[in-house]
């Protein structure tokens, strides 16, 4: 769950929202990596990692078993932060709007780094290029 070079990309994602480039390597490092960065939430650490190794979890099965391929490794951490948002409700109320806000942030840094490490945008004008070739023929 954490040294395949997909997971590494997750957890790298997780620890750029965070600010740092250092990732764990087990989960006691993940515990003592978390403890560092968010030291005043220790009830989410357990469900940070729970859904994030759930979500690894569920996109390896579907391509050992299903031969179903993920296009990107952020699949992978909307899925985890679809977790814990829906996760939220089996929560203490306290916890419930710093769950929601964790799992937003992370999605939006997800989708920024989508944005930044994804294949390029075709132009506006890339895309209609295909109807004006029809005329030099």
């Amino acid at each position: 769950m954490f040294l395949c070079p997909v997971a590494r990309v997750v957890w790298r994602t997780v620890g750029s929202m965070l600010g740092t480039e250092c990732v764990p390597n087990s989960m006691w490092q993940y515990y003592a990596w978390i403890n560092s960065f968010l030291p005043s939430y220790p009830d989410m650490y357990t469900i940070g990692l729970a859904a994030i190794c759930w979500a690894i979890w569920l996109a390896r099965n579907r391509a050992t078993f299903e031969r179903k391929w993920i296009n990107n490794p952020f699949e992978i951490v909307f899925t985890a932060c679809a977790f814990i948002l829906y996760w939220t409700g089996l929560q203490k109320p306290e916890l419930t709007e710093v769950m929601k806000k964790g799992a937003e942030m992370l999605k939006a840094n997800a989708s920024q780094m989508l944005l930044l490490c994804g294949p390029p945008m075709p132009e506006p004008s890339d895309l209609n290029e295909g109807n004006d070739n029809w005329d030099e023929w």
